[in-house]
Parts: structure tokens; C-alpha cells; sequence
């Protein structure tokens, strides 16, 4: 299927690896040009060169820590500079630290509001104007199955992501009739480098094995098994396509069925 967006401008977030990197992946293959940014230079330029080798488009790559808001700003001054804006964007943002709700701070919240809730607020409003004008538009968030269902040890993150899921859905309503969708998508257990880092902690909250503890976690997953990122990067290409132009403010899970409510 032609996903009608070849030439189309992505801002791809937290792209040199993981989820983010497998969405740039995706939208490369379906002849989108990139501007892709990561904390670490390295890994970008790295992740760069094979999209380029992957498909024949344009990346752009400048790195950034997209808490810190002078690196935000200089984020929206390269993507405008080098594409008038992304028609595109993808916000991919690292979660907090694992904690206890009661274990946490005031200093911790605001930590993570000010790591995953303002980068998403101010990519939005620079880039929304030029969307709204060309009457065309995709914004896409990578959340977490805890915006559905609150994971343990996982205060900050439960709490920081329900808020921009909450945020994102008023957004829908108001730039639906501008030709915008808003989308989040909320993964399940991908196999990613952040994936073992989240096992790793919740396992040391059982004392099991690493072996037992990934047995009977992927034993409750229907799929019996763990997502693969190109699965999650080919879904959000699809909600970027001229084929999902009716989807909007919807949070859609990747979770190989691991997710138990029905709404």
C-alpha cells in the first residue's frame, strides 16, 4: 500500500535507536525527508547514515536534550530552517526514573513534567501554525501502556504521560478540522534497549531470576511473545498516512494483546 507521503518532512524525536529510530525507518521507506534528533551525537549520525543507506531521502540530524529548553529552541529554528517545518512530528520521549508514588518528590514531578510534558507543548505550538496553513498535518506521541493501565513502581511516568495523553486529546478536537490529526501510540513490551532497563528494575522488585521473571511476563502476553520495534515503527507510518486522515485523538496500544480493558 502507497501511504501518499513521499516528500512529505518528518521530525523524528529520540531517533538514534529504539522506537524512534524504527518510526524514522518507517517513514523513510515510504519517501518521507527527515530531520531526526537524539541526545547522543554519535548514535544520530550513526542512525542517519543507515536511513540514508535504507532509502533514498533527505536527513537532517542535530543532537539535543529536549528538556533542556535552549536545545528545544535550537531544535525548531534547524527543522524550520531546513524544511519550513515538519508536516510530521513525532514525539518520543524517555521516561523518568522507576519510583513509588510515595516515594516521590516534589523536585521529582517537577523533573518530569519539565522532561515530558513541555518539549511535547513546545514542538507543538511552533510547528502547528505551519500545519494549520497548509491544511495538512500529523502529530504523533509515543506514551505507554501506563496511560491505560497504571504500572507498578512507575509513578512518574503513569502520572506525566496520562497528562499529555489528556493534553493531546484536547488538541485533537481543535485542529481536527484543520486537516491535523492527533494520535499517540502506547507500547507494550517492545524489545528495546529502554525495554530491558524497565524489566531489569520491576524484576528486582520480585527477587526472581532474570530468566523466571521474562518467562512469566511474556507467558501473560496473548501473542506469547515480545513486540518487535518495526512492527511499532510500520503503525505509526500507517497514522501517518493519507489513509488514516479519519483517525484522530486516539491512543492506539502495541502490546500483542497484553492490555485488559475493552475501552
Amino acid at each position: 500500500m502507497d501511504f501518499g507521503i513521499k516528500g512529505k518532512h518528518a521530525l523524528v524525536c529520540a531517533a538514534s535507536r529504539g522506537l524512534g529510530f524504527a518510526i524514522a525507518k518507517a517513514l523513510a521507506e515510504e519517501g518521507v525527508n527527515l530531520t531526526i534528533s537524539a541526545r547522543d551525537e554519535q548514535k544520530l549520525n550513526q542512525a542517519a547514515e543507515a536511513i540514508r543507506k535504507l532509502a533514498n531521502v533527505k536527513v537532517d540530524c542535530l543532537a539535543g536534550d529536549l528538556s533542556v529548553e535552549a536545545d528545544r529552541k535550537k531544535l525548531i529554528e534547524f527543522t524550520l530552517e531546513k524544511s519550513g517545518g515538519p508536516d510530521i512530528l513525532i514525539h518520543n520521549v524517555g521516561g523518568p526514573k522507576a519510583q513509588a508514588a510515595q516515594a516521590t518528590s516534589s523536585g521529582d514531578w517537577q523533573e518530569a513534567f519539565e522532561k515530558l510534558f513541555l518539549p511535547i507543548v513546545d514542538l507543538n505550538q511552533a510547528f502547528l501554525p505551519g500545519m494549520k496553513g497548509r491544511k495538512w498535518g500529523r502529530i504523533i506521541t509515543v506514551t505507554s501502556l501506563s496511560v491505560i493501565e497504571p504500572i507498578a513502581n512507575l509513578a512518574l511516568s503513569n502520572g506525566i504521560r496520562s497528562a499529555v495523553t489528556a493534553m493531546l486529546k484536547t488538541l485533537s478536537d481543535e485542529v481536527a478540522a484543520d486537516g491535523i490529526t492527533v494520535n499517540c501510540l502506547a507500547p507494550g513490551l517492545i524489545q528495546t534497549a529502554r525495554t530491558d532497563e524497565l524489566m531489569e528494575s520491576r524484576r528486582q522488585m520480585t527477587g526472581q531470576s532474570k530468566e523466571d521473571y521474562m518467562a512469566d511476563y511474556v507467558a501473560s502476553i496473548p501473542a506469547k511473545r515480545l513486540g518487535d520495534a518495526d512492527e511499532f515503527g510500520t503503525v505509526a507510518a500507517f497514522l501517518a498516512s493519507k489513509q488514516a486522515q479519519y483517525v484522530t485523538g486516539q491512543t492506539i496500544c502495541i502490546d500483542g494483546g497484553k492490555r485488559r480493558s475493552v475501552h
